[in-house]
């Protein structure tokens, strides 16, 4: 089944929708400029039902996404496997009321993009500074140290102030 670009999650709530299948990473926006892959897709499952009082969405996402390590500048792999647990409210005060483990999706319009239910699952995700756990710096070029020493002004302003 082709997941759609918006969805109403009350109405997906009021007919107990549940939505399988890949989403592609370029459709939340946010994330595709911070990673290097947006080509790439995410794999969800969410359902949509009312519990209680509450119209909740809960399931997971899964990703790998790649990120610039911020060492040495190569591709760094973030494997995401993210339960999601939702609630829908339309105010901040109906999100302060939800019950323990629901996290609010505030809906500011009757339709949003399916896609942004997990993106910001997604972007919180992704480490702070990303960068390989074994990451191994550039080496410097055996001798480039001294050549280095040589070039630096301070050095070539010395060794003329000594000559002269």
């Amino acid at each position: 089944m082709r997941l759609p670009d918006l969805i109403d999650p009350l109405y997906c709530v009021d007919k107990g929708r549940r939505w399988r299948g890949k989403i592609s990473l370029a459709r939340m926006t946010r994330l595709a400029t911070m990673i290097v892959n947006p080509e790439a897709s995410a794999m969800i499952d969410l359902t949509f039902f009312r519990e209680g009082r509450v119209a909740a969405v809960t399931g997971s996402v899964q990703a790998t996404l790649v990120l610039t390590c911020q060492r040495c500048l190569e591709p760094v792999l973030i494997s995401v496997d993210q339960p999601i647990q939702l609630g829908v409210v339309t105010s901040i005060e109906e999100g302060e009321a939800l019950p323990e483990p629901y996290e609010p999706l505030l809906l500011e319009e009757e339709q949003i993009r399916l896609g942004s239910i997990v993106e910001d699952e997604l972007i919180l995700a992704i480490p702070d500074v990303p960068r390989h756990d074994d990451c191994r710096m550039l080496k410097v070029e055996a001798g480039s140290e001294e050549k280095d020493r040589q070039d630096n002004p301070f050095t070539v302003l010395a060794n003329w102030k000594s000559k002269h």
